[in-house]
């Protein structure tokens, strides 16, 4: 599968060296085309004609500026960012359905916005029972994308449904901060917990 990761910070890293590890053709969206990590970083243009997926792993509000310029008709958009500002205000549009109504002719999928990025690929690193969270308005895409994380190790993948759903799962970033505040690290995760017999 051809992968062009946009963010070439932790988030970014993470999953492009993740998905290169699983045989992915993968190269970074970047402002200062080059190479990191191993992984060749292309031109926001460029890395947009190579990806068949689209991997958001920059702040929503970058997200915003730099991917609805590009041509990415066709293409599936893997969203794991969130908005800068969710953290101390109030979200209006969240980013998933942001990106969509501005790319309609993309597959928007949120997911894994909330998971350290020492975790994403590598969700082993935590013992016991923990969860993952997908949504997207297209039914097919969100199994794509689960079969992904599967392939990652996940476990406890909780499908939410359509991007109606990015409403409660980009509130908990600033749940994410707090605990990072609280535990003094980024070796966490959320848990959901049900009655399988129900």
């Amino acid at each position: 599968m051809k992968v062009a990761v946009f963010g070439t910070g932790e988030v970014g890293c993470a999953i492009a060296l993740k998905l290169k590890s699983e045989g992915h053709d993968v190269v970074f969206g970047s402002r200062d085309p080059g190479e990191k990590d191993s992984i060749v970083a292309l031109s926001h243009e460029d890395a947009a004609g190579h990806g068949d997926w689209i991997v958001n792993a920059l702040h929503g509000e970058d997200a915003l500026s730099v991917l609805t310029k590009l041509p990415l008709a066709g293409k599936l958009v893997w969203d794991l960012g969130n908005y800068r500002s969710a953290i101390d205000g109030p979200i209006g549009e969240t980013l998933g359905e942001a990106l969509q109504r501005a790319l309609p002719e993309t597959r928007v999928v949120k997911g894994m916005n909330f998971v350290s990025a020492q975790i994403m690929g590598d969700p082993d690193r935590l013992d016991g029972h923990h969860s993952t969270f997908i949504a997207g308005n297209d039914p097919a895409a969100r199994l794509e994308v689960a079969a992904v994380l599967k392939s990652f190790g996940w476990r406890d993948i909780v499908d939410l449904g359509d991007l109606t759903a990015c409403r409660a799962m980009e509130q908990l970033a600033p749940m994410w901060i707090r605990l990072n505040e609280t535990f003094g690290h980024v070796y966490f995760n959320l848990a959901v917990v049900r009655d399988e017999d129900r």
